[in-house]
């Protein structure tokens, strides 16, 4: 007989447990089994209900850390500030629209029409517009070495770059045709019409 695997510390088998369950819930949305999360996690279906004690709290933890911001807060704060301009907001935008995407997913698996409320009593407008807030003093802190560069003050910059990212990141929105962070840019910095002729 093999020897059994040692056990994980229990903050470690609880993060094992959660990453599984948004794996499953991304593809099978509520129609998800504990058995199949289970499976995922490689953990006995008992296991699981003695982290978690029914699957709606289950559910309910994983899709909190779903919308966690941590992880776009921290990709923001990993782009290269030696970078030119251009090439900063790309690399910023590319690590907004991998989470929005990521999130409009499991949405759609969910068949939510917006993010849960994380706290009882604390709706998803007061949660969306702090991490958002926190979201655009990283872009704010990215640009601002380089607002003599442009037309109009870095916070307005900030906000389109905010807008243009969700709207052409979302599937519906854009009719399935994603934007680039490049094109997001392009737009933003460099507007659409061709230069004046005279």
């Amino acid at each position: 007989m093999p020897p059994r695997a040692p056990a994980l510390p229990p903050d470690e088998r609880r993060a094992t447990i959660v990453a599984a369950a948004l794996g499953i819930l991304r593809t099978k949305g509520e129609a998800a089994t504990t058995r199949e999360i289970a499976e995922a996690a490689g953990v006995a279906e008992g296991t699981l209900f003695r982290v978690f004690r029914t699957k709606e709290d289950l559910v309910c933890t994983a899709m909190a850390h779903a919308f966690d911001p941590a992880p776009m807060l921290a990709g923001l704060r990993q782009v290269d500030a030696g970078l030119p301009l251009r090439e900063r907001l790309v690399t910023a935008v590319e690590v907004i629209q991998a989470r929005y995407r990521e999130l409009f997913d499991l949405m759609h698996s969910m068949r939510l029409v917006h993010p849960p409320e994380h706290r009882p009593g604390a709706s998803h407008d007061a949660h969306g517009a702090a991490w958002r807030r926190q979201v655009e003093d990283e872009l704010i802190a990215l640009v601002e070495p380089d607002a003599d560069q442009l037309r109009v003050p870095v916070a307005e910059l900030v906000d389109l770059v905010g807008l243009l990212s969700f709207a052409g990141s979302h599937p519906v929105l854009t009719q399935g045709r994603i934007l680039s962070a490049d094109t997001i840019i392009e737009v933003l910095l460099d507007g659409t019409r061709k230069g004046d002729p005279c």
